[in-house]
């Protein structure tokens, strides 16, 4: 009689920690290809197309909740996590007070989070904290550089995409710097919409607040100043984009900056259509 052997994977959930944070991901099992289906995420799906098949083998799926942080300040990344899905947000401390971190990024399913790891093993500057949660691949940061080290064009992808991060930072830097709340809160709604691709924002007038670096009744205020226009829809612990059209003509010019600046670094030089859609240039 011939004996066929059979393997059977039972799905298992484990708890582990990344910068002291939780991350549930699912256990390793040997021999499972690790290769994530198209469209999971626009850079990851451009990165693999240049990588080494065998590349693949690095990756591992997590799951990102929300609250939880991916790269804390003062630590060496170990981790460069794609999403999925989701949001993430990119904080800079201020100041010494609890609420002193402003964001100077939003990081989104086109994306990857943990950028200056791509760059060497230095401490990070920064904090990256999952506001919407969502499932991720990750990699080491050690998998990847290796990755840059022996494969140009991977390496070409990955240093265009952190450009096309820093350029995005200085825009959102002198639009904190120089307009209205008002057209500041419009463009980060957008920005919003973009990464998250849906019109329902699932966020409180306290969370705006401290991504914009304002205070809440100024966001509450700003808000019901756009609600007025019949832009949006605001209700407890959320935001609806009612007329997003209407919405991109209030915002800043730094929407159709960052818009534009996204479109030119993914069509000239390899990003190919890696970038997140683009909102209309204001």
């Amino acid at each position: 009689m011939n004996e066929t052997n059979i393997r059977l994977c039972i799905p298992e959930v484990s708890a582990t920690l990344l910068n002291g944070a939780a991350l549930v991901a699912p256990r390793d099992v040997p021999g499972v290809a690790h290769r994530p289906p198209p469209g999971s995420n626009g850079l990851l799906d451009a990165l693999l197309r240049g990588a080494p098949p065998s590349w693949a083998e690095e990756l591992e799926a997590v799951t990102m909740t929300a609250g939880e942080t991916l790269v804390q300040t003062g630590a060496t990344p170990a981790y460069v996590t794609f999403p999925t899905g989701g949001l993430v947000s990119v904080l800079v401390r201020s100041g010494p007070a609890a609420n002193a971190e402003v964001e100077v990024a939003m990081v989104g399913r086109h994306d990857l989070v943990g950028a200056s790891a791509l760059l060497g093993t230095d401490p990070a500057s920064h904090r990256a904290v999952v506001q919407v949660g969502a499932p991720a691949y990750r990699v080491s940061a050690a998998a990847i550089r290796r990755l840059m080290e022996s494969c140009p064009p991977a390496r070409a992808l990955l240093l265009r995409y952190v450009r096309m991060s820093l350029e995005e930072a200085y825009q959102i830097a002198a639009c904190n710097s120089r307009h209205s709340l008002e057209k500041r809160l419009c463009r980060w709604l957008l920005q919003a919409h973009q990464r998250l691709e849906s019109d329902t924002l699932p966020f409180t007038h306290d969370h705006i607040a401290q991504m914009l670096g304002v205070r809440r009744a100024s966001v509450t205020v700003a808000l019901h100043i756009i609600e007025g226009e019949r832009l949006i829809r605001s209700t407890r612990g959320r935001v609806d984009l009612l007329d997003r059209a209407r919405l991109q003509n209030a915002a800043c010019d730094c929407c159709g900056a960052i818009a534009h600046n996204r479109r030119v670094l993914s069509l000239d030089g390899g990003l190919e259509r890696a970038a997140a859609p683009s909102c209309t240039p204001c």
